[in-house]
């Protein structure tokens, strides 16, 4: 149920991209306003600005005043955006259009990251994936709907019917709980046991989980050596396939799918032949939700992005013939291989590359920040969606409307060979495994069982004062955390080397992460107990 409330903002954002598809032909042709083929081109892709604004400006709310309360306050944007571009038909002014479709997307920005990361952080592991996906299925909801909707009436109408959903949801979102994460990194940890068992369920033990987020959350406040490369790895990976998603075409297809099949002089109207697809797409993106915990993330990219290629250079290949032959000849022999292409191409896509990689931009950030990452990969998504739906219009007369979809076609190759080389596989790991899977040196010597010079372990302070430390007797032993890699061999005689002195290291607990059955490539966490307060930069394993 949280799932769901907190997946509607999806549904609004879809709402916003599928908008323009019904509502720019209607208003061309109903508009009884000054109103320029350039405005509408650009008000179809206006929210696109906005969503770049509204993914960053939302950092703060989420951070000071939770995921549950940003939630709320992006909803009333939503609202607002609707109802500015509605009124519209009464003001008869573009610059209202202009001013709602940009709340519009400032809202739809701010979704990405505020949906994602509340679920996340409220899922279970071991569906996480499948729960992350239902932001995905929400969203291809919402273009869809929109679809539907816009056949029967005319754009002012559609803008009203929307205008209604996101109160609802607002209203829908004040009974869900907020995260347990975010309100354990802010010290209530009364609220955090409680939203933790509503969200499992009543009967359900949740003492081993909320002493794991516990621990985690004592760790993710300390600095340490390994931070760079725990921050700048996930975000390089996201942002590499936050922009190879957009350059398949997705959305350049989405807004314009009614101009496409106009274009291609499709057998059937193009206003069903859009429908079509759209639920087509939203078939098979919720399909692909169970599949993502099964096939593992990495699998499920692989095989979307190979598979789309092919519809994609089908679509460059009836463009060659029409440009070649004209459009009466293209079509009398492959008048149905456009509309054929694009149902394969929703399929294939639908099936990894279309949550793939919101999924894993909740799951690879480090917890201190999750949100502020998050919003940058959100925020890059959006400005390379308005890039590739501001620029296909012009792409398609520079290069024809073939040579676009053959642009398409490769870059959704390239994305598989990313995709293969770089990102590592998340299914199964909870999000604390998932920081450590970045920071874990992966060099020969700490992957060997004699790890006496490896200085590239993570060791972090357990806590922030004295509170923290293991009293015994009169002494004071400050507690350090250690996190090593497995195959892993305790030293003899091991200790630490604090700015010239060394202080021996008793080993106070060994905990897993992972299962029980400790498999190389685990990640173990030692606590460890010093004789005296040493310096964190000044500590390596001699």
């Amino acid at each position: 149920m949280v799932t769901i409330w907190g997946s509607c903002g999806y549904f609004c954002m879809g709402s916003v991209r599928g908008w323009s598809s019904p509502a720019i032909p209607s208003l061309n042709r109903t508009v009884d306003f000054e109103l320029s083929l350039s405005d509408l081109q650009w008000i179809s892709s206006f929210p696109l600005l906005g969503a770049v604004l509204g993914s960053l400006f939302i950092i703060k709310p989420m951070e000071y005043y939770g995921r549950k309360k940003a939630l709320i306050v992006h909803y009333f944007v939503f609202v607002f955006g609707f109802l500015i571009t509605a009124l519209a038909s009464f003001g008869k002014h573009k610059s209202m259009l202009y001013a709602g479709r940009f709340l519009m997307g400032f809202a739809a920005g701010s979704t990405i990251p505020v949906c994602q990361i509340y679920v996340s952080e409220c899922a279970s592991p071991k569906i996480r994936g499948r729960l992350g996906s239902t932001t995905i299925s929400a969203m291809a909801l919402g273009v869809w709907t929109t679809y539907l909707v816009g056949i029967f009436v005319d754009w002012h109408l559609l803008t009203w019917v929307f205008c209604c959903l996101p109160v609802l949801f607002l209203f829908g979102t004040m009974v869900m709980p907020e995260s347990p994460s975010w309100l354990l990194s802010n010290n209530r940890e009364q609220e955090a046991r409680q939203s933790l068992q509503f969200l499992r369920g009543k009967g359900t033990n949740i003492e081993a989980e909320m002493k794991r987020i516990k621990e985690y959350q004592g760790l993710i406040n300390i600095n340490d050596p390994a931070s760079t490369t725990s921050i700048v790895k996930p975000l390089g990976i996201s942002l590499g396939v936050m922009l190879f998603q957009q350059t398949t075409g997705i959305n350049a297809i989405v807004f314009y799918a009614d101009d496409i099949f106009q274009a291609v002089g499709s057998t059937m109207d193009e206003k069903y032949a859009t429908i079509i697809v759209g639920a087509v797409q939203l078939v098979f993106t919720i399909a692909s939700g169970f599949l993502v915990d099964r096939c593992g993330r990495r699998m499920l990219f692989l095989g979307s992005a190979i598979t789309s290629s092919v519809p994609l250079a089908t679509m460059g290949t009836f463009f060659y013939f029409e440009r070649q032959w004209g459009d009466k000849e293209a079509t009398r022999y492959f008048g149905w291989l456009p509309l054929a292409s694009l149902i394969v191409f929703f399929v294939t896509y639908s099936g990894g590359m279309s949550n793939v990689p919101f999924i894993i931009m909740g799951e690879m950030f480090p917890a201190r920040h999750r949100t502020s990452l998050g919003a940058i990969s959100s925020s890059f998504n959006l400005f390379c969606t308005f890039a590739m739906v501001q620029l296909f219009p012009d792409m398609s007369q520079a290069f024809g409307k073939d040579g676009t979809f053959y642009f398409f076609t490769g870059c959704t190759l390239l994305s598989a060979a990313f995709v293969y080389f770089l990102l590592p596989e998340t299914t199964g790991k909870t999000l604390e495994e998932m920081e450590q899977l970045f920071r874990s040196d992966k060099s020969p010597d700490c992957r060997s069982n004699n790890h006496s010079n490896c200085v590239d372990v993570i060791m972090q302070r357990v806590g922030n004062d004295a509170n923290s430390d293991v009293t015994e007797g009169n002494q004071n032993f400050p507690l350090f955390s250690v996190s090593v890699p497995i195959p892993w061999q305790w030293p003899s005689g091991s200790s630490l080397d604090p700015a010239g002195g060394k202080q021996t290291g008793e080993m106070a607990e060994v905990k897993t992460t992972g299962d029980s059955q400790r498999q190389d490539g685990d990640v173990v966490v030692l606590k460890l107990k010093f004789s005296q307060r040493i310096g964190m930069n000044d500590a390596t394993f001699a």
